[in-house]
Protein backbone atom coordinates (compact mmCIF):
# COMPACT_ATOMS: atom_id res chain seq x y z
CA UNK A 1 0.00 0.00 0.00
CA UNK A 2 1.41 3.29 -0.75
CA UNK A 3 2.06 5.96 2.35
CA UNK A 4 -0.98 8.81 1.54
CA UNK A 5 -0.06 12.21 2.07
CA UNK A 6 -1.02 14.38 4.75
CA UNK A 7 -2.50 17.72 5.37
CA UNK A 8 -0.16 19.84 7.19
CA UNK A 9 -2.54 21.73 8.65
CA UNK A 10 -4.80 19.02 10.26
CA UNK A 11 -1.33 17.16 11.80
CA UNK A 12 1.03 18.79 14.25
CA UNK A 13 4.50 17.54 13.91
CA UNK A 14 4.21 14.54 16.51
CA UNK A 15 0.90 13.78 15.00
CA UNK A 16 2.82 13.45 12.00
CA UNK A 17 5.25 11.25 13.76
CA UNK A 18 2.60 9.14 15.33
CA UNK A 19 1.38 8.35 12.20
CA UNK A 20 4.64 7.07 10.25
CA UNK A 21 4.86 5.20 13.33
CA UNK A 22 1.92 3.28 12.58
CA UNK A 23 2.37 3.09 8.69
CA UNK A 24 6.48 2.47 9.21
CA UNK A 25 5.80 -0.93 11.83
CA UNK A 26 1.81 -1.83 10.12
CA UNK A 27 2.25 -0.60 6.30
CA UNK A 28 -0.49 -3.64 4.94
CA UNK A 29 -1.97 -4.37 8.33
CA UNK A 30 -5.83 -4.10 8.18
CA UNK A 31 -5.74 -1.28 11.35
CA UNK A 32 -4.08 0.99 8.64
CA UNK A 33 -6.55 0.16 6.04
CA UNK A 34 -9.27 0.37 8.52
CA UNK A 35 -7.74 3.66 9.77
CA UNK A 36 -7.75 5.44 5.96
CA UNK A 37 -11.30 4.90 5.54
CA UNK A 38 -12.70 6.98 8.40
CA UNK A 39 -12.97 10.72 7.99
CA UNK A 40 -10.10 13.19 8.25
CA UNK A 41 -11.75 14.89 11.52
CA UNK A 42 -11.95 11.59 13.51
CA UNK A 43 -8.41 10.32 11.95
CA UNK A 44 -7.14 13.94 13.58
CA UNK A 45 -8.26 12.94 17.00
CA UNK A 46 -6.93 9.13 16.61
CA UNK A 47 -3.96 10.35 16.32
CA UNK A 48 -3.52 13.17 18.67
CA UNK A 49 -4.49 10.51 21.38
CA UNK A 50 -1.84 8.22 19.68
CA UNK A 51 1.02 10.67 19.78
CA UNK A 52 0.57 11.42 23.32
CA UNK A 53 0.24 7.37 24.47
CA UNK A 54 3.42 6.55 21.92
CA UNK A 55 5.93 9.55 22.93
CA UNK A 56 5.31 9.86 26.31
CA UNK A 57 5.74 5.81 26.47
CA UNK A 58 8.91 6.37 24.18
CA UNK A 59 10.25 9.10 26.67
CA UNK A 60 9.34 7.10 29.87
CA UNK A 61 12.71 6.20 31.92
CA UNK A 62 14.90 8.79 30.41
CA UNK A 63 17.62 10.30 33.04
CA UNK A 64 16.50 13.06 34.59
CA UNK A 65 19.29 15.95 34.66
CA UNK A 66 20.94 15.71 38.42
CA UNK A 67 20.09 19.17 40.26
CA UNK A 68 22.65 21.80 40.18
CA UNK A 69 25.34 21.45 43.23
CA UNK A 70 25.56 23.79 45.60
CA UNK A 71 27.77 26.62 45.38
CA UNK A 72 32.13 25.80 45.91
CA UNK A 73 34.16 28.43 46.99
CA UNK A 74 37.10 27.80 48.12
CA UNK A 75 38.30 30.66 50.25
CA UNK A 76 34.84 30.79 52.29
CA UNK A 77 35.41 27.00 52.92
CA UNK A 78 38.65 27.20 54.16
CA UNK A 79 40.74 30.29 54.43
CA UNK A 80 37.79 32.63 55.14
CA UNK A 81 35.23 31.96 57.46
CA UNK A 82 31.56 33.21 56.34
CA UNK A 83 28.80 31.84 58.19
CA UNK A 84 26.50 33.18 55.56
CA UNK A 85 28.16 31.10 52.85
CA UNK A 86 28.00 27.87 54.65
CA UNK A 87 24.51 28.44 56.16
CA UNK A 88 23.47 29.06 52.43
CA UNK A 89 25.04 25.47 51.62
CA UNK A 90 24.17 23.73 54.66
CA UNK A 91 21.31 25.06 56.39
CA UNK A 92 18.52 23.54 54.97
CA UNK A 93 20.54 19.97 54.63
CA UNK A 94 21.59 19.62 58.29
CA UNK A 95 17.96 18.34 60.14
CA UNK A 96 17.43 20.22 63.24
CA UNK A 97 17.25 16.68 65.08
CA UNK A 98 20.52 16.07 64.38
CA UNK A 99 22.96 15.70 67.94
CA UNK A 100 26.37 14.45 66.35
CA UNK A 101 27.57 15.43 63.79
CA UNK A 102 30.98 14.03 62.69
CA UNK A 103 33.15 16.10 60.55
CA UNK A 104 35.98 13.90 58.16
CA UNK A 105 38.85 14.49 57.53
CA UNK A 106 40.66 12.29 54.39
CA UNK A 107 44.31 13.30 56.09
CA UNK A 108 45.14 14.32 59.41
CA UNK A 109 48.15 15.87 57.32
CA UNK A 110 46.21 18.20 55.53
CA UNK A 111 45.21 22.02 55.33
CA UNK A 112 42.24 22.10 53.20
CA UNK A 113 40.48 19.60 55.23
CA UNK A 114 41.49 20.47 58.71
CA UNK A 115 40.73 24.29 57.69
CA UNK A 116 37.28 23.34 56.36
CA UNK A 117 36.12 21.28 60.08
CA UNK A 118 37.36 24.31 61.71
CA UNK A 119 35.11 26.61 59.77
CA UNK A 120 31.90 24.51 60.21
CA UNK A 121 32.90 24.14 63.73
CA UNK A 122 32.41 27.77 64.18
CA UNK A 123 29.20 27.84 61.55
CA UNK A 124 27.66 24.95 63.94
CA UNK A 125 28.04 26.67 66.88
CA UNK A 126 26.93 29.95 65.71
CA UNK A 127 24.14 28.67 63.98
CA UNK A 128 23.04 25.66 64.82
CA UNK A 129 23.37 25.21 68.70
CA UNK A 130 26.23 22.77 69.21
CA UNK A 131 28.23 23.10 72.20
CA UNK A 132 30.31 20.36 72.37
CA UNK A 133 33.62 19.87 70.19
CA UNK A 134 34.84 16.67 70.22
CA UNK A 135 38.42 15.97 68.76
CA UNK A 136 40.15 12.53 67.90
CA UNK A 137 42.77 13.81 70.73
CA UNK A 138 43.63 12.82 74.11
CA UNK A 139 41.67 14.76 76.91
CA UNK A 140 44.17 14.21 79.58
CA UNK A 141 47.27 15.98 78.43
CA UNK A 142 46.04 17.30 75.43
CA UNK A 143 42.94 18.97 75.23
CA UNK A 144 41.95 19.13 79.33
CA UNK A 145 44.34 22.33 80.07
CA UNK A 146 42.59 24.05 76.93
CA UNK A 147 39.10 23.69 78.08
CA UNK A 148 39.81 25.48 81.44
CA UNK A 149 41.19 27.67 79.96
CA UNK A 150 38.78 28.48 77.03
CA UNK A 151 35.93 28.32 79.71
CA UNK A 152 37.29 30.28 82.34
CA UNK A 153 36.30 33.88 81.81
CA UNK A 154 39.41 35.34 84.29
CA UNK A 155 42.06 33.80 82.02
CA UNK A 156 43.10 36.19 79.78
CA UNK A 157 47.07 35.54 78.39
CA UNK A 158 47.00 36.31 74.89
CA UNK A 159 50.02 33.77 74.53
CA UNK A 160 48.18 31.04 75.89
CA UNK A 161 46.69 29.64 72.48
CA UNK A 162 49.96 30.30 70.83
CA UNK A 163 52.15 28.04 72.84
CA UNK A 164 49.78 25.24 73.19
CA UNK A 165 49.61 24.98 69.91
CA UNK A 166 53.11 24.84 69.58
CA UNK A 167 53.59 22.41 72.64
CA UNK A 168 51.46 19.83 70.72
CA UNK A 169 54.13 19.60 67.97
CA UNK A 170 51.47 18.78 65.41
CA UNK A 171 51.41 19.28 61.91
CA UNK A 172 51.79 22.73 60.14
CA UNK A 173 47.99 22.52 59.01
CA UNK A 174 47.45 22.40 62.59
CA UNK A 175 49.45 25.32 64.23
CA UNK A 176 47.92 27.19 61.20
CA UNK A 177 44.20 26.14 62.21
CA UNK A 178 43.89 26.14 65.13
CA UNK A 179 45.25 29.36 67.27
CA UNK A 180 42.57 31.27 65.38
CA UNK A 181 39.73 28.25 65.97
CA UNK A 182 40.77 28.60 69.48
CA UNK A 183 40.78 32.74 70.36
CA UNK A 184 37.52 32.25 68.13
CA UNK A 185 36.19 30.08 71.22
CA UNK A 186 37.34 32.03 73.49
CA UNK A 187 35.51 35.14 72.61
CA UNK A 188 32.58 33.10 72.45
CA UNK A 189 32.66 31.69 75.85
CA UNK A 190 33.47 35.32 77.17
CA UNK A 191 30.44 36.85 75.41
CA UNK A 192 28.37 33.85 76.84
CA UNK A 193 29.43 32.67 80.09
CA UNK A 194 26.30 30.60 80.97
CA UNK A 195 25.95 28.91 77.00
CA UNK A 196 29.91 27.90 76.73
CA UNK A 197 31.04 25.31 73.86
CA UNK A 198 33.17 22.60 75.35
CA UNK A 199 36.32 21.03 73.72
CA UNK A 200 36.62 17.40 74.79
CA UNK A 201 39.45 14.55 73.95
CA UNK A 202 37.69 11.09 73.10
CA UNK A 203 40.68 9.21 72.12
CA UNK A 204 41.35 6.34 74.09
CA UNK A 205 43.64 6.79 77.22
CA UNK A 206 47.04 5.48 77.16
CA UNK A 207 49.87 6.90 78.82
CA UNK A 208 51.25 7.61 82.15
CA UNK A 209 48.99 11.38 82.22
CA UNK A 210 45.99 9.95 82.24
CA UNK A 211 47.52 8.05 85.36
CA UNK A 212 48.87 10.29 87.33
CA UNK A 213 45.11 12.81 86.76
CA UNK A 214 43.54 9.92 88.39
CA UNK A 215 46.00 9.46 91.42
CA UNK A 216 46.17 13.17 91.87
CA UNK A 217 43.11 15.03 91.18
CA UNK A 218 40.90 12.21 92.92
CA UNK A 219 42.37 9.44 94.72
CA UNK A 220 44.62 11.20 97.38
CA UNK A 221 41.81 14.10 98.15
CA UNK A 222 39.04 11.85 98.26
CA UNK A 223 40.58 9.86 101.17
CA UNK A 224 44.33 10.64 102.35
CA UNK A 225 44.79 8.15 105.10
CA UNK A 226 43.10 5.06 102.55
CA UNK A 227 45.02 6.72 99.71
CA UNK A 228 48.75 5.44 101.08
CA UNK A 229 47.93 1.95 100.49
CA UNK A 230 46.94 2.71 96.95
CA UNK A 231 49.70 4.50 96.21
CA UNK A 232 51.68 1.84 97.59
CA UNK A 233 50.35 -0.85 95.18
CA UNK A 234 51.05 1.71 92.65
CA UNK A 235 54.19 2.67 93.50
CA UNK A 236 55.63 -1.09 93.39
CA UNK A 237 57.27 -3.09 90.46
CA UNK A 238 54.02 -3.74 88.64
CA UNK A 239 53.29 -3.26 85.13
CA UNK A 240 50.70 -0.47 83.75
CA UNK A 241 47.90 -3.34 83.32
CA UNK A 242 48.16 -4.08 87.19
CA UNK A 243 48.47 0.29 87.99
CA UNK A 244 45.22 0.46 85.43
CA UNK A 245 43.58 -2.32 87.62
CA UNK A 246 44.51 -1.02 90.87
CA UNK A 247 43.13 2.02 89.81
CA UNK A 248 39.41 0.62 88.69
CA UNK A 249 39.34 -1.75 92.36
CA UNK A 250 39.82 1.80 94.00
CA UNK A 251 37.28 3.00 91.82
CA UNK A 252 34.57 0.33 92.47
CA UNK A 253 35.41 0.36 96.25
CA UNK A 254 34.55 3.85 96.39
CA UNK A 255 32.41 4.55 94.06
CA UNK A 256 29.36 5.32 96.16
CA UNK A 257 31.70 7.66 98.13
CA UNK A 258 32.94 9.25 95.60
CA UNK A 259 29.80 10.04 93.68
CA UNK A 260 28.23 11.87 97.29
CA UNK A 261 31.62 13.73 98.18
CA UNK A 262 32.23 15.39 94.76
CA UNK A 263 30.57 17.41 92.13
CA UNK A 264 28.46 16.17 89.75
CA UNK A 265 31.18 17.39 86.89
CA UNK A 266 34.20 16.14 88.58
CA UNK A 267 32.51 13.06 89.22
CA UNK A 268 31.30 12.22 85.79
CA UNK A 269 35.04 13.33 84.35
CA UNK A 270 36.26 10.62 86.70
CA UNK A 271 34.11 7.75 85.38
CA UNK A 272 35.21 8.51 82.08
CA UNK A 273 39.15 8.72 83.10
CA UNK A 274 39.01 5.32 84.68
CA UNK A 275 36.86 3.71 82.17
CA UNK A 276 39.28 5.49 79.32
CA UNK A 277 42.21 4.31 81.43
CA UNK A 278 40.95 0.60 81.12
CA UNK A 279 40.46 0.82 78.02
CA UNK A 280 43.43 1.87 76.73
CA UNK A 281 45.54 -0.74 78.39
CA UNK A 282 43.39 -3.10 76.40
CA UNK A 283 44.29 -1.12 73.56
CA UNK A 284 47.81 -1.63 74.15
CA UNK A 285 47.38 -5.22 74.64
CA UNK A 286 46.43 -5.64 71.77
CA UNK A 287 48.61 -3.39 69.71
CA UNK A 288 51.67 -5.52 71.25
CA UNK A 289 51.09 -8.03 69.10
CA UNK A 290 52.45 -8.88 66.12
CA UNK A 291 51.65 -6.79 62.85
CA UNK A 292 49.24 -9.42 61.57
CA UNK A 293 47.60 -10.25 64.27
CA UNK A 294 46.99 -6.77 65.88
CA UNK A 295 45.56 -5.29 62.26
CA UNK A 296 42.09 -6.08 63.18
CA UNK A 297 41.99 -6.95 66.74
CA UNK A 298 43.54 -3.56 68.20
CA UNK A 299 42.16 -1.44 65.43
CA UNK A 300 38.74 -2.15 65.81
CA UNK A 301 38.97 -2.29 69.39
CA UNK A 302 40.11 1.34 69.55
CA UNK A 303 36.88 2.16 66.98
CA UNK A 304 34.33 0.64 69.24
CA UNK A 305 35.96 2.66 72.58
CA UNK A 306 35.69 5.69 70.45
CA UNK A 307 32.28 5.52 69.40
CA UNK A 308 31.35 4.36 73.90
CA UNK A 309 33.89 7.29 74.41
CA UNK A 310 31.57 10.00 72.06
CA UNK A 311 28.45 8.56 73.29
CA UNK A 312 29.29 9.34 76.54
CA UNK A 313 31.09 12.85 76.17
CA UNK A 314 27.84 13.78 74.34
CA UNK A 315 25.21 13.03 76.45
CA UNK A 316 23.68 16.58 77.13
CA UNK A 317 23.96 18.43 74.16
CA UNK A 318 24.87 18.26 70.63
CA UNK A 319 27.96 17.64 69.49
CA UNK A 320 30.57 18.22 66.56
CA UNK A 321 33.14 15.28 66.05
CA UNK A 322 36.42 15.73 64.73
CA UNK A 323 38.15 12.62 63.40
CA UNK A 324 39.25 10.71 60.40
CA UNK A 325 37.17 9.68 57.41
CA UNK A 326 37.66 5.84 58.69
CA UNK A 327 36.15 6.29 61.66
CA UNK A 328 33.34 8.69 60.75
CA UNK A 329 31.45 7.21 57.81
CA UNK A 330 28.27 5.17 58.69
CA UNK A 331 29.45 2.24 56.18
CA UNK A 332 32.42 0.15 57.32
CA UNK A 333 31.27 -2.02 59.98
CA UNK A 334 32.99 -2.32 63.43
CA UNK A 335 34.44 1.49 63.16
CA UNK A 336 32.91 4.13 65.15
CA UNK A 337 30.84 5.63 62.25
CA UNK A 338 29.28 2.92 62.22
CA UNK A 339 28.29 2.09 65.88
CA UNK A 340 27.01 5.69 66.50
CA UNK A 341 25.12 5.32 63.24
CA UNK A 342 23.58 2.27 64.84
CA UNK A 343 22.71 3.90 68.04
CA UNK A 344 21.50 7.78 67.28
CA UNK A 345 20.17 6.58 63.64
CA UNK A 346 18.86 9.56 61.70
CA UNK A 347 20.98 11.66 64.92
CA UNK A 348 23.97 11.03 63.80
CA UNK A 349 25.21 12.94 60.54
CA UNK A 350 28.22 12.63 58.75
CA UNK A 351 30.57 15.07 56.37
CA UNK A 352 33.25 14.16 55.01
CA UNK A 353 36.21 15.73 53.10
CA UNK A 354 38.26 13.83 49.83
CA UNK A 355 40.59 14.73 46.97
CA UNK A 356 39.82 14.47 43.11
CA UNK A 357 43.41 15.07 42.01
CA UNK A 358 46.11 14.46 44.43
CA UNK A 359 46.79 15.15 47.99
CA UNK A 360 50.47 16.17 49.31
CA UNK A 361 50.39 16.14 52.99
CA UNK A 362 52.60 15.34 56.36
CA UNK A 363 52.62 12.19 57.66
CA UNK A 364 54.38 10.67 60.56
CA UNK A 365 58.29 10.17 60.00
CA UNK A 366 58.54 5.79 60.56
CA UNK A 367 62.32 6.30 60.26
CA UNK A 368 63.38 5.35 63.73
CA UNK A 369 66.92 7.10 62.80
CA UNK A 370 65.53 10.10 62.09
CA UNK A 371 62.28 10.62 63.26
CA UNK A 372 63.76 12.08 66.32
CA UNK A 373 64.87 14.97 65.17
CA UNK A 374 62.00 15.47 62.04
CA UNK A 375 58.69 14.32 63.79
CA UNK A 376 56.66 14.80 60.19
CA UNK A 377 57.51 14.26 56.43
CA UNK A 378 55.33 14.82 53.50
CA UNK A 379 54.40 12.26 51.09
CA UNK A 380 51.97 12.68 47.93
CA UNK A 381 48.85 10.57 46.89
CA UNK A 382 47.37 10.20 44.04
CA UNK A 383 43.62 9.54 43.36
CA UNK A 384 41.84 6.22 44.35
CA UNK A 385 39.96 5.15 40.79
CA UNK A 386 36.80 4.22 42.42
CA UNK A 387 36.39 7.16 44.42
CA UNK A 388 33.38 8.98 44.04
CA UNK A 389 36.06 12.06 43.60
CA UNK A 390 37.91 10.38 40.85
CA UNK A 391 34.55 9.74 39.18
CA UNK A 392 32.77 12.92 39.57
CA UNK A 393 36.09 14.56 38.02
CA UNK A 394 35.95 12.27 34.63
CA UNK A 395 32.12 12.00 34.16
CA UNK A 396 31.58 15.34 34.77
CA UNK A 397 34.43 17.22 34.47
CA UNK A 398 33.93 18.45 37.97
CA UNK A 399 37.16 18.58 40.42
CA UNK A 400 35.80 20.82 43.18
CA UNK A 401 32.28 20.01 44.85
CA UNK A 402 30.34 20.10 47.93
CA UNK A 403 27.95 16.62 47.42
CA UNK A 404 24.79 15.71 49.11
CA UNK A 405 23.92 12.11 49.41
CA UNK A 406 21.27 12.34 46.71
CA UNK A 407 23.84 14.11 44.54
CA UNK A 408 25.76 11.15 44.60
CA UNK A 409 22.97 8.73 43.89
CA UNK A 410 21.70 11.11 40.63
CA UNK A 411 25.01 11.22 39.54
CA UNK A 412 26.36 7.58 39.67
CA UNK A 413 29.26 7.90 40.71
CA UNK A 414 29.21 5.32 43.73
CA UNK A 415 30.44 6.40 47.70
CA UNK A 416 33.93 4.92 47.41
CA UNK A 417 36.08 7.43 49.50
CA UNK A 418 39.62 8.02 50.30
CA UNK A 419 41.26 7.64 53.63
CA UNK A 420 45.15 8.64 54.42
CA UNK A 421 45.86 7.63 57.78
CA UNK A 422 48.83 9.02 60.05
CA UNK A 423 51.56 6.79 59.11
CA UNK A 424 50.90 7.36 55.28
CA UNK A 425 48.71 4.28 54.51
CA UNK A 426 46.71 4.82 51.72
CA UNK A 427 43.14 3.43 52.04
CA UNK A 428 39.42 3.54 50.67
CA UNK A 429 36.69 3.09 52.46
CA UNK A 430 34.28 1.26 49.87
CA UNK A 431 30.61 1.61 49.15
CA UNK A 432 28.81 -0.61 51.68
CA UNK A 433 25.72 1.23 52.50
CA UNK A 434 25.35 4.70 52.72
CA UNK A 435 28.41 6.16 53.68
CA UNK A 436 27.84 9.89 54.68
CA UNK A 437 25.29 12.77 54.44
CA UNK A 438 27.36 15.26 52.59
CA UNK A 439 30.99 15.00 50.75
CA UNK A 440 33.29 18.24 49.98
CA UNK A 441 35.68 17.30 47.39
CA UNK A 442 38.90 19.15 47.19
CA UNK A 443 41.03 19.24 44.06
CA UNK A 444 44.08 19.09 45.39
CA UNK A 445 45.10 19.26 49.46
CA UNK A 446 48.52 20.56 50.46
CA UNK A 447 50.41 20.39 53.56
CA UNK A 448 49.85 24.16 54.65
CA UNK A 449 47.34 26.60 53.12
CA UNK A 450 50.49 28.62 52.18
CA UNK A 451 50.74 26.45 49.56
CA UNK A 452 48.62 27.57 46.36
CA UNK A 453 46.56 25.46 43.97
CA UNK A 454 47.74 25.13 40.79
Amino acid sequence: MKEPAMNSDLLSTKRKKAFKYLWINNPNSILVTAFMKIGASTRFVILSVLSVTIFNALSFGQAIPPTQLAKFQLSDLTTNYSSAYLNSVFDDKIPDNVQVLALGEVSHGGYEPIAFNANMIKYLIEKKGYRKVLFEWADVGMLRAMRNYLNDPKASDAAYIPAWVKNSQSVDAVSEVFPDLLNWIKQYNDRNPKDRVEIMGFEIGKDQSLINRIVYKYLIPFDHKESQKWIYQLSSDISDVDKIQVLKDWFVTNEKGLKAELNEEDFWWLKYYIRNAVDGIGYLMRDSKTLVEKTDAANLFRDSVLAENVKYLSKGGKAIVSAHNGHVIKGQVKYMGNYLNQYFKDQYYVIATDYSKQALVDINNQDSTTKHTQRYIRKTFPQTLSAAANRLNEKYGISEAILFYQDIIDRKIGQDINAIDANGHHLYMPEYQKNVDALVIFSHIYPSGKLKSP
